[in-house]
Order: structure tokens, then sequence, then C-alpha cells
């Protein structure tokens, strides 16, 4: 891995990482948030796409727009479930989930080939995962109601939906060029009708015009990671795009004002 490629793969982290902390200063319904990071996403598709022109055929667009609405399942389906269990215990197992999942098919479609790949990079996922969980470590409640079922069948179907947003476009070679603008011509129209017919939501407010700036930012760790995944692999990548959780934890102390005592500031850096 050169120096650009590392670069690259740090990309996802800040951006992924700012997402929920500039999303939680705007407001807004779980809807009303993924349809503003998907328009959003939109807008910066349809520049890549006139800057870049990447091949677009309708097998690219179909595999592109199903990774769109895997993405929107797991973009719902984060954003529900921390409301269930609150940012702290929902991060950890959303991005564990997320990190196990995409490292599995990753391995399966060819990569860390070797005996030695395979013993560092499930040392490193390890090590990733314990990051994680200390780095979202919260010693009390806040008063918040906890509904442990809900939030935990939630975050799980959210990891295996955000798995696949990835995993779809691995597994049929998808260029990661080629694949923004239908992805999310896909995440807008699958955000609208789970809206409209699963959650009773009206997707198109002003909340979720207010909320696209939030997929500027998505869509450029978006493009870096499909990017990445092409150098490292998806099994190396993603899990690296997951550290944005530090970057998030850090935005909710410093930007959104969320309060950490001393045993929480102790286990955020360890983390």
């Amino acid at each position: 891995m050169d120096l650009l490629d590392a670069l690259i793969a740090l990309i996802p982290v800040l951006s992924f990482g700012l997402v929920p902390v500039i999303a939680t200063l705007i407001g807004g319904k779980p809807v009303e948030q993924s349809m503003g990071v998907s328009l959003g996403g939109l807008l910066f598709a349809v520049v890549v796409l006139i800057l870049r022109r990447p091949e677009l055929n309708l097998h690219i667009f179909l595999i592109g727009f199903l990774s769109g609405v895997f993405w929107a399942m797991g973009s719902l389906g984060q954003f529900v479930g921390i409301r269930h269990l609150g940012v702290a215990r929902a991060t950890p197992l959303l991005n564990g989930g997320q990190i196990i999942g995409t490292s599995l098919v990753g391995i399966m479609l060819g990569d860390w080939a070797t005996t030695t790949a395979k013993t560092y990079g499930f040392i490193a996922l390890a090590l990733i995962i314990i990051g994680i969980i200390l780095t979202s470590y919260q010693s009390s409640t806040h008063g918040g109601k906890v509904n442990w079922g809900k939030g935990i069948a939630i975050n799980l179907l959210a990891a295996l939906a955000f798995t696949a947003y990835v995993g779809v476009l691995k597994y049929y070679k998808i260029d990661s060029w080629s694949s923004i603008f239908p992805q999310s011509v896909g995440q807008v129209t699958a955000v609208a009708v789970f809206g409209m017919l699963l959650m009773k939501t009206q997707p198109f407010s002003r909340q979720s015009l207010k909320n696209s700036v939030v997929g500027i930012v998505w869509g450029i760790g978006n493009l870096a990671l499909l990017l990445s995944q092409v150098k490292l692999g998806l099994a190396t990548a993603y899990p690296i795009s997951q550290a944005g959780v530090i970057v998030a934890v850090l935005g909710g102390v410093f930007i959104n004002k969320e309060k950490k005592n001393r045993k929480e500031w102790t286990a955020a850096i360890l983390g």
C-alpha cells in the first residue's frame, strides 16, 4: 500500500465520521436525514457523471441501483436503531457488524489470500472493534430509554444491508466511477418508497433539503471508499472506513456539545 492509497483509504474516516455530527446539528426525522444524504449524494453523482463520463449500461445501472437500495435500508435502520439504543450502544453494534460482514465477503471474494494475511487481518479487525467499543463507551444511560430487542434486531439488519451495499459492487466487479450515479438514484428512490410506505413519513421536506449538505460530505467518502476497495480489497478498505466513529465521537463532544465524564474520556482515548 503506497502513500496515495493510504490517503484515499483515510478520506472515508473523516467523511463518514462527520456525517452524524452534521446531521445532528441540522436535525430531522430518520427519513429526512437519510433523504438529505441521498439528495446530496445524487448531486455529487451528477457532477461526477458530467465531468468523468464513466461507462454506464443497463447491467451497471441495475447493480448500482440495487447497491443504493441496500444503502437506504442500512441508513434508515441506522437512524431508527439509534433511537432505540442511543448512539453509544448502537454505534459499536452497527460498525462491528459491518466490519465483520464486509471482511467475510471480501475474503470469500479473494481478499487476504494467504494464511499470514488472514492472521494479521483478523488481529487488526479485533483491535478495530475493541477500539470502536471503547471509543463509544457510555457509563450511564443519561436518562434515555433502551429497547434492546428492537435495537439489536434493527442494527443487525442495518449492518447486513450496509455489507450488501458494497459487497454487491465487489461481486459484480462494477467500476467505482460507474456505480456512483445509479447507486444514488437507488438511494433516493428507496428512501422515498420506504419512508412513505413503511414509516409513513414525507421524505421530501425542508429538513431533507437542509440535510443534503451531509450527502455531499458522504458522497466524497463513498467515492473514496469504492476507489480504495479496488486497490486494497474490501476486507481492508471498509474496516478502515469504520474508524470514522472516532471522528464522530470527538465531533459529538466538541461540536454537538455532548458530555463525557472521566471514565468515558479514558475509554475514548484508549479506543
